[in-house]
């Protein structure tokens, strides 16, 4: 049941970022004037849901939403400067398709990995990798070589094997054993604050500051960025085909087409 509805919230997101889609074509979400909740809405819609809905599909392995969602997520990060994460966007959507369909499946399933074997809780597999390496620096210091490097890795594998029981037997609970969570209370909270400081909403007439006008906190001092973050996004929109077409053509071959 707790599956089914966090697909259903899902494909609520999905729909309410179709709307936005049709109200930004009739030239509605421009009409009304810049208000912080105007602000804080926009930034919901095309910032904060969005990578909600990414990083829940990461963490349910759900290859459907990953790709939508890094299709979306291109011009995002171009309109940001995150430049590689863009590229990597339009290659891992250009994996998927050129894959044959037995590998595209294989693909499609292991998009994302567990630490613990826990599904819901999944990370991506760069995060696996940078653990790997926090734990053995932290092991090893200084003194590295890539004998001592395997050595470290057998013993951390084997330290995984046991931890679980070991802590079980001894009665010692740990309540971030099962998988890596990745946010914390603490997390929500400084965004949440971030959000109150730049609205100013302090508990005292916060709705009437919701609607009173606000000047643009998202605003940057590059010349090249000015402007509504919305207003970038549409900007890298209008050359999305012709960039996706040049990250693929410096993208790296293989022989698994189709």
């Amino acid at each position: 049941m707790c599956a089914i509805i966090k697909v259903r919230q899902l494909l609520e997101l999905l729909e309410l970022l179709e709307l936005l889609e049709l109200l930004e074509l009739l030239g509605l979400t421009h009409c009304a004037p810049i208000t912080a909740a105007y602000i804080l809405i926009h930034f919901l819609f095309y910032a904060g849901l969005p990578y909600l809905l990414l990083r829940t599909a990461i963490r349910n392995n759900n290859a459907v939403l990953i790709n939508a969602m890094y299709k979306y997520m291109i011009d995002p990060f171009r309109s940001t400067n995150k430049y590689n994460y863009a590229r990597l966007c339009v290659y891992s959507i250009h994996m998927h398709f050129i894959l044959k369909p037995a590998l595209r499946d294989i693909w499609d399933r292991m998009r994302t990995a567990s630490l613990r074997g826990h599904t819901g809780r999944n990370v991506g597999w760069d995060f696996t990798l940078e653990r790997m390496n926090l734990e053995v620096a932290q092991l090893l210091g200084s003194n590295i070589s890539g004998e001592r490097i395997q050595e470290v890795i057998r013993q951390l594998n084997g330290i995984r094997h046991v931890r679980g029981p070991a802590l079980d037997a001894f009665g010692i609970g740990d309540p971030q054993g099962n998988e890596y969570n990745g946010i914390n209370d603490t997390d929500v909270s400084i965004v949440v604050g971030h959000l109150r400081d730049a609205f100013k909403l302090d508990g005292t007439n916060d709705a009437g500051k919701l609607c009173a006008k606000k000047s643009n906190f998202f605003k940057t001092n590059d010349p090249e960025w000015k402007g509504l973050p919305w207003t970038r996004i549409a900007k890298v929109e209008e050359s999305l085909g012709e960039y996706a077409v040049r990250m693929v053509g410096t993208a790296p071959q293989n022989d698994l087409r189709t």
